[in-house]
């Protein structure tokens, strides 16, 4: 059964199966601030009594995933070095335009898009496709957040959030650093229904600047 709590380290999200174990080695769902107050998290992952391992799970995830300067479906360039540090960023890879799983997801972050912005907070969506199914997206969807075409899987690649599985495809994965800079919350799925909901990445946004500012 997949879970997620909180805990005083530095925050990691998991997604898959089996028991707790620590970073590097296979992972589970876990959730917390580094300094802040350990409280339950609500969570929004499909639970399953035998869900089957994947070799997505059994990856190895670089801690400071590599910066990037790539340039928006909008002509804007973006520099994660200029954002990371200097504000929350919320870093999301999706695999697809055309699956509604990605769709639903990135509807539900716009839907909440205002509440990001109100806390400072950067998005910033990699998306693997050609940039002009990218914009058909944006339009379709009305994105207002930074979207990025990666579809040579340049980015996934440096993120080794790509081939997990050996099947030449990118894994849905969340990245989700703190206004210093820190690293403070990863989900790469094992399956790819298991995402965080966007209320919990907003929760985990919210407590980082609640210790930042104690």
């Amino acid at each position: 059964m997949v879970v997620m709590t909180a805990t005083l380290a530095v925050g990691l999200i998991y997604a898959c199966s089996g028991s707790s174990q620590t970073p590097g080695s296979t992972p589970t769902a876990t959730v917390g601030i580094a300094g802040g107050t350990a409280e339950p998290l609500e969570a929004n992952i499909n639970e399953s009594t035998s869900q089957t391992q994947t070799p997505a799970s059994q990856e190895s995830v670089p801690s400071a995933p590599p910066v990037f300067a790539m340039e928006s479906i909008d002509g804007e360039t973006i520099r994660l070095e200029d954002l990371v540090g200097t504000v929350p960023v919320y870093v999301l890879f999706v695999p697809s335009t055309a699956d509604e799983i990605d769709r639903a997801q990135l509807s539900r972050i716009q839907a909440r898009y205002e509440t990001f912005e109100g806390m400072g907070a950067e998005v910033v969506v990699i998306v693997s496709d050609l940039p002009k199914r990218v914009i058909e997206l944006r339009d379709e969807l009305g994105l207002k957040f930074a979207l990025i075409a990666d579809p040579l899987h340049v980015v996934a690649s440096d993120w080794k959030v790509f081939d997990l599985d050996h099947e030449g495809k990118v894994s849905p994965a969340s990245f989700v650093f703190d206004a210093h800079g820190s690293l403070i919350a990863r989900l790469v799925a094992a399956v790819t229904t298991d995402r965080p909901s966007v209320e919990e990445v907003l929760s985990v946004i919210e407590q980082s600047l609640s210790v930042g500012a104690a």
